[in-house]
């Protein structure tokens, strides 16, 4: 090599590409971090500053200058290294943006040489063209390898100490309590240090956790965890923040690969998320997959498994309804669960790897399900007399042509009070309110506790209550529209209310029947 020559690196200086002051000095500093490693990092990289000059700096670490000249090029080419950079484009990149955006001088020596950034004017087609170079010149041998930038203001040398936390290493002030490492990666706590603003953030979790990729800092997650997929690539070369489904996938990928204890402490981490499932057929933010994976990975100990459970005793599964039948199973389980003192927790199906039972096999259990069972004469005749209320106070509300079938819940440990059984119609049309009828009404239960002399108030609300789900279930606006309309009709016609409680009362005077109700 000449004592000195200007090597011009064929980028010209009005190259269209922008890096802010984050982007340059991460990718400068990302060169010394693949030379050495996440588990030097900590106590091998070097640096000080003083009167605007940043000197960074290795020992024990030199190569060749002429990794610097080509674009594109890098040691971890050969080197077989899986770290951020290892001088190749993007020493190029950031010298271009610093020397023409931000007017820093740069120099970077190593072994024999030692080079400054500068530019150099070429033709091209007969036209001058000024084009990014480098000065280099020989130097005494030193098995340092070091980068001088000068003409920095003090919030430049903040910045880049919030820069140096970008990089994964065990040692980073970031990280907390380690809960799984393996070769694809890690898992921490997140530590209480600042998350800097300047530092990449996925915009929908904030500044909680964070996620590292390819060793570099490039999102948040909403856990208060430290993830890092080692392996993972961005395609995007500028390596903006993640967005939420790419967090989601790093997510994914990492717990395919958590040991069974570290799996556990994770899904502890995320539990605001065990009953997560997918709100659309694909649904890229949806934390399910990760949750299923984290049980999966725990249920390969069964000693994890065992103190998991021991841990976290009251848990039910959720399983997908579709049927009729599972939604109404679905709805007396729930209210069933609303009455009990145990305080249970819903989650998702995966759970039931564990061992976990559904919601309607502990309430089915615990006898929370409705028994059903035909009416007495006594029952029959106050079904008749709804029926009879019903007829004379809706016509043309309820359109249906059949009546339901009679049925008396006889478990007084269920829940419900009533009960309708449905079945969707696109038959229906609307009734004389304006109000599609969804369903038709199959079965009415009543409460077994309401066919006395003084229930014929509760009987009548019930039965009106369960006849409106021919509109919508019960949290839908149409059901909700459907009742005020009905409750509106009944009371405007209190003679009707009061004669057939007449009829009521005289059912309950009527001693064959109360005798056969005995």
């Amino acid at each position: 090599m000449a004592r000195a020559q200007i090597i011009p690196l064929n980028i010209v200086m009005t190259y269209p590409v922008r890096w802010g002051t984050y982007e340059v000095l991460r990718d400068f500093v990302q060169n010394f971090y693949d030379s050495v490693g996440p588990r030097k990092w900590g106590a091998a990289l070097r640096h000080e500053f003083h009167n605007g000059e940043l000197s960074i700096w290795v020992d024990g670490v030199s190569f060749s200058y002429e990794w610097l000249l080509h674009l594109g090029a890098s040691t971890k080419t050969s080197s077989g290294k899986s770290h951020a950079g290892y001088f190749g484009e993007g020493f190029k990149i950031a010298s271009l943006c610093a020397y023409r955006d931000l007017h820093w001088s740069v120099k970077m020596a190593s072994g024999d040489w030692e080079l400054t950034v500068t530019t150099t004017m070429e033709t091209i087609d007969r036209q001058s063209i000024r084009m990014l170079a480098y000065d280099v010149r020989e130097v005494e041998e030193s098995n340092r390898s070091m980068l001088v930038l000068g003409n920095l203001r003090k919030d430049d040398y903040v910045l880049f100490k919030s820069v140096l936390l970008s990089f994964y290493y065990p040692e980073n002030p970031l990280l907390g309590k380690k809960i799984w490492e393996g070769s694809r990666g890690a898992v921490y706590t997140r530590s209480s240090a600042l998350y800097d603003e300047r530092l990449p953030y996925t915009r929908d979790f904030g500044r909680r956790g964070i996620v590292f990729c390819g060793y570099q800092l490039l999102g948040s997650n909403p856990f208060n965890l430290a993830v890092c997929l080692h392996d993972w690539r961005k395609s995007d070369r500028e390596r903006k923040a993640l967005y939420s489904f790419d967090v989601v996938d790093v997510f994914e990928e990492v717990a395919n690969h958590m040991s069974p204890d570290g799996a556990a402490l994770m899904l502890e981490k995320m539990r605001r998320n065990w009953g997560s499932v997918p709100s659309k057929k694909y649904d890229f933010d949806s934390w399910y997959p990760v949750i299923c994976n984290l049980i999966n990975a725990l249920d390969r100990s069964s000693a994890a498994r065992a103190r998991f459970v021991e841990k976290h005793p009251n848990l039910l599964c959720l399983r997908p309804m579709r049927t009729m039948h599972e939604r109404n199973r679905r709805n007396q389980a729930r209210s069933w669960l609303s009455g009990q003192e145990v305080s249970y927790r819903l989650v998702q199906q995966a759970f039931g790897k564990l061992g976990y039972p559904t919601l309607e096999a502990k309430c089915e259990e615990c006898g929370g399900f409705v028994v059903d069972d035909a009416p007495t004469a006594m029952e029959n005749r106050c079904f008749e007399i709804l029926e009879g209320l019903m007829g004379a106070l809706y016509t043309g509300f309820f359109t249906q042509a059949t009546v339901p079938a009679r049925k008396v819940i006889r478990n007084l440990k269920a829940a419900y009070h009533g009960m309708a059984t449905l079945n969707r119609t696109r038959k229906g049309g609307s009734n004389n309110r304006g109000l599609l009828v969804r369903y038709e009404v199959t079965e009415i239960y009543l409460k077994e506790s309401v066919f006395t002399k003084e229930g014929y108030y509760d009987a009548v609300a019930t039965y009106v209550h369960e006849s409106c789900h021919a509109f919508g279930g019960d949290s839908s606006g149409s059901f909700g529209s459907a009742l005020t309309h009905a409750m509106e009709m009944l009371l405007t016609k209190p003679k009707v209310v009061e004669e057939y409680k007449g009829r009521w009362c005289n059912a309950f005077a009527d001693s064959a029947l109360v005798k056969e109700a005995m």
